[in-house]
């Protein structure tokens, strides 16, 4: 059996040999499928009685047509600069066999962008003689010039209900498997958002079933960041073939590639981690020149996606503080909102933000200015030129306060207070009962949200400007709220309350877990003696409570400790600094009358044994008490 397989297999190749030079118009395609025939004959072996078979079938197969030649007609069209030289070839005597695509094509190309023209083209007689020529002509339209046909269909918006534009669909449609992946990828391009528009919802399936099965065949960075930009989203399974050929590319992709993918993930939220990883690491070890422009949309894709990457931003830093006298207020307040989410200070970049605005303030509006003091406050920024730069800050934001959206308003108060700087006007303002109704009742997170803000500006009022004389939150709305507490338990969370319960020894000496009327959780409350014992901590008088279960003072001499952990998110980037918000708590806790036990993340994780931490917090208790005492 073999040897007879071999025998056939021998004279096929002879024979394929002899014919290739009058073969080679055919290509190779075509041979293929004249082997596949040939091996499947029972009758051609190399004693068959017909030894020009195989030449007999290349003679019956049906010779690929080869691209028309360039005719007159064709250099007409690429010339044509106006809609009335294309529509005149209709009825010029011209021979047209082909050219009604060609000329629909040029004719969107002329009209782009001029709606009216192309209202006033719908109602000439020879325009709809045309579309007829093309819909008469469509089987014959070459597989790159029928993509760029449904492009034209599109863009001169034929009506969804339009014959021609249906046949156009329809003949895609059929020829999709058949189509090359660049054409494919082309339709994705340039096609995808109008298919959405016009609702042909079956043809974008199709489009992306078959970009995402042949996804191996893309080649190249850019056809697969075209992709993923304009369909990426409309396919999880897509995008996810598309993220592994990034992958696979990433190496032959420029500073534009790698910003367009990351664009394209921030804006559709995909913290896709080995990709983001394979992309700063080009980022860092390749030199790539990177504009303005690009520095300023990696600052927002790496903030989006929270993802960090220290060397990163260190060259993003750098770059953007090279780059400094060339930005405008507005890419000075992007730029700065961008690393505040990443939580990345950089002190002389963000001094020379400070500098920048100061020498432009002509030129700053007060959108810049507020997504400015948003970024401060959330790093908790002080600028050496403090003075001047909050200076012009309450001088633009006074006057429009209260016309900005209420929200904004609460966040920029909060901002102030974090950073020190609220005046009493601007606390009145949002502490209103007017203004603060709105979010008393709010049940969506982002009222909550704000209401939050509200309390902590409550509480600067009351605890850091003693001149400050109301008004202030209703007394009802300092009861805790229940989603307060209904979060889940991190591990320090946990050790930290096991150990301190076993320092106690009693329950009733500590709380855990403390919701105050600041709007403030501590994590465990003790009260000390003047002898550094435990006291029952509910037989007294609670005033950070909206409602306290003792009724004794506080024995001469004795101390209430608040238990403050800090995670890893508490903090600024590759830094001990605590953000601004959970430095307002601590000052806030400090004020309310409390000694302040910090708990951080970085000390707590070295401590290994029960015995250790212990000991820590024994050791923790007694600095905060003598530092008070050092007072």
């Amino acid at each position: 059996m073999a040897a007879h397989l071999m025998k056939r297999c021998t004279c096929l190749l002879r024979e394929a040999a002899r014919l290739a030079p009058a073969m080679a118009p055919v290509g190779q395609l075509r041979l293929a499928r004249i082997a596949h025939k040939t091996l499947n004959s029972s009758a051609t072996s190399c004693s068959s009685p017909f030894p020009g078979s195989l030449t007999e079938q290349v003679e019956k197969e049906q010779m690929f047509t080869s691209y028309p030649e360039s005719t007159e007609v064709d250099q007409l069209i690429e010339k044509a600069t106006t809609p009335e030289e294309l529509l005149e070839l209709l009825g010029s005597g011209h021979q047209l066999h082909h050219h009604g695509a060609l000329i629909l094509i040029q004719l969107s190309r002329l009209l782009s962008g001029k709606p009216e023209d192309k209202a006033l083209l719908k109602q000439d007689a020879r325009f709809q003689q045309l579309l007829h020529l093309v819909n008469s002509q469509i089987t014959t339209v070459w597989h790159g010039t029928l993509v760029k046909l449904l492009r034209s269909v599109y863009a001169l918006q034929l009506p969804e209900a339009s014959r021609e534009l249906q046949s156009v669909e329809q003949e895609v449609r059929w020829r999709m498997r058949r189509l090359r992946y660049k054409h494919l990828a082309f339709l994705a391009e340039s096609c995808a958002a109008s298919m959405q528009e016009r609702h042909s919802q079956e043809l974008l399936a199709e489009l992306l079933v078959h970009l995402e099965r042949r996804w191996t065949e893309i080649e190249d960075g850019r056809t697969v960041v075209a992709i993923m930009m304009k369909v990426g989203h409309l396919s999880e399974s897509l995008m996810n073939r598309l993220e592994d050929k990034c992958l696979e590319l990433v190496e032959q992709f420029g500073p534009e590639e790698l910003r367009k993918v990351l664009v394209t993930l921030a804006a559709q939220s995909r913290r896709s981690v080995p990709l983001l990883r394979a992309i700063s690491y080009h980022l860092v070890q390749k030199p790539f020149p990177l504009t303005k422009g690009m520095l300023l949309d990696l600052a927002y894709a790496y903030g989006k996606l929270n993802f960090h990457q220290t060397q990163v931003f260190q060259r993003l830093a750098a770059d953007v503080l090279s780059l400094m006298p060339s930005l405008t207020p507005s890419e000075v307040a992007r730029c700065a909102k961008s690393f505040a989410f990443l939580k990345w200070l950089s002190l002389p970049l963000f001094e020379a933000f400070t500098q920048h605005i100061l020498n432009r303030a002509q030129d700053v509006v007060l959108p810049h200015l507020c997504s400015l003091l948003l970024a401060f406050a959330r790093l908790n920024f002080h600028p050496e030129q403090e003075d001047q730069f909050f200076s012009l800050v309450h001088e633009r934001l006074e006057p429009k306060l209260a016309g900005l959206d209420p929200a904004l308003q609460v966040d920029l108060v909060w901002a102030l207070c974090v950073l020190q700087q609220a005046r009493e006007a601007e606390l009145q303002a949002v502490l209103h009962p007017e203004f603060h109704a709105q979010f008393l009742e709010g049940k969506s997170q982002k009222d909550q949200s704000t209401f939050q803000k509200l309390l902590h500006i409550n509480t600067t009022a009351q605890l850091e400007h003693p001149e400050y004389s109301g008004p202030f939150l209703p007394a009802s709305a300092m009861v805790p709220r229940p989603p307060a507490l209904d979060k889940k338990a991190t591990p320090l969370q946990r050790e930290l309350q096991e150990t301190l319960k076993g320092l106690l020894g009693n329950a009733n000496r500590g709380s855990f877990e403390v919701a105050t009327q600041y709007g403030w959780v501590l994590d465990a409350e003790v009260v000390l003696d003047s002898d550094g014992q435990f006291l029952p901590l509910r037989d007294f008088v609670a005033p950070h409570l909206a409602q306290s279960a003792g009724n004794q003072p506080l024995p001469p001499g004795a101390k209430r400790l608040a238990f403050l952990r800090w995670e890893f998110p508490n903090f600024n980037s590759r830094s001990k600094d605590l953000l601004g918000r959970f430095v307002l708590a601590r000052r806030h806790v400090l004020a309310a009358g409390f000694l302040v036990v910090d708990v951080p993340y970085y000390e707590w994780m070295e401590l290994k044994s029960e015995w250790q931490k212990g000991a820590y917090l024994k050791d923790k208790i007694r600095k905060a008490v003598a530092e008070e005492l050092a007072k």
